[in-house]
């Protein structure tokens, strides 16, 4: 999969998931998966998705879960989707995002899980996502979080699900076989 493939997607009109696990979309043909008006469930793996491209995704009115492991995006760019009042999961990971991004997933309250990769949040943006009221499930691979930071957690906020580097932490209350 590459760009010059995408137009025969946005064709598929009655889409609601797109799953593209190999190759490549870029920002410069994410605006056709957009035309998409079923899209509910994106995954775009390998894909290096940056602000542009998510500011047009914020336009995907029925989008619940968006999966972006491999983007290019910046903290700018996870706020221009506080838009999508549908937005129940998301799954981002990004060499461009840091702690400011707890600050832009707070603005999208639908969210009620969250899962970043490779992102150095410390435990000051730990705070900020525990914060979110309906936050039920919290995955962090690779994070500044320290021992201190997921005491914290456990302590303050014992009813989220936790995964810690892809493995349920063990004082996690809900952890459980997947």
């Amino acid at each position: 999969m590459n760009d010059s493939m995408v137009p025969r997607i946005s064709e598929l009109q009655s889409l609601e998931t797109l799953i593209i696990d190999e190759g490549i979309v870029t920002d410069e043909t994410i605006d056709l998966i957009t035309q998409l008006s079923n899209l509910q469930h994106l995954r775009l793996r390998l894909s290096p998705i940056g602000d542009e491209g998510l500011k047009q995704l914020a336009s995907c009115e029925d989008l619940w879960f968006l999966n972006l492991p491999h983007a290019a995006c910046t903290a700018e760019g996870v706020a221009s989707l506080a838009s999508l009042k549908q937005l129940r999961q998301i799954r981002l990971g990004s060499k461009d995002l840091d702690n400011q991004v707890t600050v832009a997933l707070t603005k999208i309250p639908s969210l009620r899980g969250i899962h970043l990769i490779g992102v150095p949040i410390t435990d000051e943006g730990l705070k900020t996502l525990a914060a979110m009221p309906s936050l039920e499930s919290l995955y962090l691979d690779d994070s500044a979080v320290t021992e201190e930071g997921w005491e914290w957690l456990f302590r303050e906020h014992s009813h989220l699900h936790v995964h810690i580097d892809q493995t349920h932490h063990d004082r996690d209350a809900q952890t459980h076989v997947h």
